[in-house]
């Protein structure tokens, strides 16, 4: 039984959650995001007087969010309860999820290279949290029957039925013990998923995957290769994290398929994190719109950079998620030095120029 409740909640708290458009029922806005990390300067800027605020962090990129029909990101960190760590082996506040929620992500990704760094205590500990909350969650499970009753998970919005699949290369060499469940890149586990996927009536299949060599702003062979698998098995849109930076991306992963031209985007970047250094200081959004054309499900996608401004505006120190059009239009309004212009500046020119044309952009102002 309850398996059974845990499947109401997945499929039920995300759509009341997250579905706030109430315009055109035709069409299905998707946001994707890359890492949220934990570093222990974020979890110093977020701390108050009487407990953590991350709600700043998302302030000048919520709208744009909730806009969307479901917005979703990979969570990389536990939240195993205090005393609190960064890198490597990160534990945040539960506020950052709580924070995040209300920003406007109705979905996150669970596992990757982090999801054991607070041992299995740690990792129940976040599902528990997760649940709790009501936060729609896939990739990380208590045992095998949750995986098996929550994973594809299968989301039904706006009429459009979506599968969600989602796997990591490791987990830091920390060793999963049973009966917890981390889902790990294997291709016969993952052709079965995709063909249960099928079965359970998905028109759309979209798997997040963690892979790649972090800092690697190209992909490589094996992120190309195992992202033609996942299309030729059934997947419609394969995105990616891990790397840290924005890698390159394509509409057209199967040139040869007759079907509509499979999307592959190999890496979002941070989504925000203390990371500085070249590449590392921000990511891009990845807008996914589907519509209906009789039977067909039409697909467009687009990117929206921006880069995590670690500084200070209206007198409060934390970090900023910036969209980089906006801030670069008008950098007074971010309160922005200098040399923050520079660095932005920079982020986004070699962002620009590493996705050429492979995707549009798209602005959240």
């Amino acid at each position: 039984m309850k398996y059974f409740l845990k499947i109401l909640i997945f499929l039920l708290v995300p759509m009341s959650a997250v579905c706030q458009n109430d315009g055109d029922t035709t069409a299905l806005r998707i946001i994707f995001c890359g890492d949220l990390m934990g570093h222990g300067g974020q979890i110093r800027a977020s701390q108050t007087a009487d407990g953590y605020d991350y709600s700043p962090c998302f302030q000048f990129v919520e709208g744009y969010l909730k806009s969307a029909d479901l917005a979703v990101a990979n969570f990389e960190l536990t939240l195993a309860g205090p005393p609190y760590s960064g890198y490597p082996q990160f534990s945040s506040p539960d506020q950052v999820l709580v924070d995040a929620h209300r920003a406007g992500f109705g979905l996150f990704t669970t596992v990757n290279n982090h999801c054991m760094d607070s041992g299995k205590e740690g990792f129940l500990r976040t599902l528990d949290v997760f649940d709790s909350l009501g936060v729609a969650h896939l990739g990380t499970y208590r045992d095998t029957l949750e995986r098996q009753a929550n994973h594809p998970l299968m989301m039904d919005i706006k009429g459009f039925r979506l599968a969600f699949l989602t796997y990591t290369y490791g987990t830091n060499e920390i060793p999963v013990p049973a009966p917890l469940v981390a889902n790990m890149i294997d291709t016969t586990v993952m052709a079965d998923d995709l063909a249960e996927a099928m079965r359970m009536g998905a028109e759309y299949v979209i798997t997040m995957i963690h892979w790649g060599i972090e800092y690697d702003t190209i992909a490589n062979r094996q992120q190309r290769e195992l992202a033609k698998f996942l299309l030729s098995h059934g997947s419609d849109i394969v995105i990616g994290g891990h790397p840290h930076v924005v890698q390159d991306a394509t509409m057209d992963a199967l040139p040869d398929n007759d079907k509509t031209p499979e999307i592959v985007v190999y890496s979002m970047g941070n989504l925000i994190s203390n990371q500085r250094f070249r590449n590392t200081d921000g990511g891009i959004m990845v807008e996914l719109e589907l519509r209906r054309d009789g039977d067909k499900i039409l697909q467009d996608c687009g990117y929206m950079p921006y880069w995590v401004y670690r500084g200070v505006y209206n007198g409060l120190y934390q970090y900023y998620i910036l969209p980089t059009r906006a801030a670069r239009q008008d950098p007074k309004k971010f309160q922005l030095s200098k040399e923050d212009i520079d660095a932005l500046i920079l982020f986004d020119n070699n962002t620009r120029e590493r996705l050429n044309g492979s995707i549009k952009e798209v602005s959240a102002y």
